[in-house]
């Protein structure tokens, strides 16, 4: 696994102004102000066994991460000192996928070893299973919670990027060509864009929601794009091999590295 795992957009401003980005570094969970001058990092839970995915509830001030380890998902408080770390929900395998529905309340995830895709309560209560037909490594999740729309990536014999309904309805494949191993998956939900990242073809592209109008956004040097977020104008994203992260403008360019 990565040293860096999940990117997440936090919604949430550093003092200065620039953007909080969240990150799964195996062993922790931490926060990095974009704007400081040097990029130093502040971990908000540590002692993990092996977190991937990262997500947060910024009105509840929670961070929710899964541990592949442990085979769990977990939570803990921002900001509050001496909270610890609760386990949300166990039984999972390989859970590579982590999706907060802000409105709904709900937690959505992807498991790569089960193939499947779940979703319970912020709680952990009322799990269900919302697909487990025609999944093969299930892995990144997005939500768009306004328009009721769920997105996942699958980099299994044939690869692809999905959508359906927020309950399970209207599946429908819409990006299978030109796509090998689709990693970090985001929405700009201002443009309604979707963004994805190929770790194998070493792209970055965006899409309309319904996976019409495919355009470049980032070709060339990228070794292993892993995770993807963004904030405002900014696109995010992590390095599995690099161990970092980078940045550029969201609109396509001619542009083969960043």
């Amino acid at each position: 696994l990565a040293l860096l795992l999940l990117l997440g957009g936090c919604g949430a401003l550093s003092a200065g102004g620039s953007p909080l980005l969240l990150f799964a570094n195996r062993r922790d969970v931490r926060l990095v102000d974009t704007g400081a001058p040097k990029t130093e990092s502040v971990i908000v839970a540590s002692g993990l066994e092996d977190a991937a995915a990262v997500d947060f509830e910024f009105s509840k001030g929670i961070i929710y991460w899964t541990d592949v380890s442990e085979e769990a998902i977990k939570q803990t408080y921002f900001n509050q000192s001496g909270h610890g770390q609760d386990v949300l929900i166990s039984g999972l395998v390989s859970p590579d996928g982590l999706a907060c529905d802000w409105i709904g309340k709900k937690l959505y995830w992807t498991d790569s070893e089960t193939n499947r895709i779940e979703v319970a309560n912020l709680d952990g209560t009322f799990r269900k299973v919302l697909f487990w037909q025609d999944l093969d490594q299930p892995r990144a999740i997005a939500l768009d919670p306004a328009h009721g729309y769920m997105y996942w990536t699958d980099w299994g014999e044939a690869p692809r990027i999905e959508r359906a309904g927020m309950d399970g309805t209207r599946r429908t494949t819409i990006v299978d060509s030109d796509i090998y191993w689709p990693n970090g998956l985001t929405i700009d939900l201002e443009e309604q864009k979707l963004y994805w990242a190929d770790a194998k073809l070493s792209f970055i592209h965006r899409a309309n929601l319904d996976g019409s109008f495919r355009q470049k956004v980032v070709e060339g040097n990228l070794t292993h794009p892993f995770a993807l977020t963004l904030s405002g104008e900014t696109l995010y994203w992590t390095d599995w091999q690099t161990r970092s992260i980078h940045a550029c403008n969201k609109r396509p360019a001619d542009r083969k590295s960043t």
